[in-house]
């Protein structure tokens, strides 16, 4: 995904997994690419769908300097998802977003 650093706009993705996740909290990171993850934030859990033991949990988060839940510089990110679950915590990088000056 690309998205100007003066942007405010809701993300989208998904995260699927072959344990039942309803009502699960979902949270985000987005680190500089190739570090690890230190401030996470929670999502938006949109809704969750199950099909033939595979359960995929739509959710977002608000990115940008106007009360988004995360303001962005430009540069690249790693786009980084955990589920809060027990005994799983299953964290996964899914995706990249690319961050252009304003």
């Amino acid at each position: 995904m690309n998205i100007r650093a003066d942007s405010t706009e809701y993300v989208k993705s998904t995260i699927s997994v072959d344990h039942d996740i309803t009502g699960k909290s979902i949270q985000v990171a987005l680190p500089t690419t190739n570090t690890s993850p230190s401030t996470w934030v929670d999502a938006e859990v949109l809704g969750t769908v199950s099909d033939a033991g595979i359960w995929t949990s739509t959710y977002r988060i608000l990115i940008g300097p106007a009360a988004g839940d995360i303001t962005l510089t430009a540069g690249t990110y790693d786009w980084t998802v955990k589920v809060i679950d027990s005994p799983e915590v299953p964290v996964r990088k899914s995706g990249v977003v690319v961050v252009t000056p304003s």
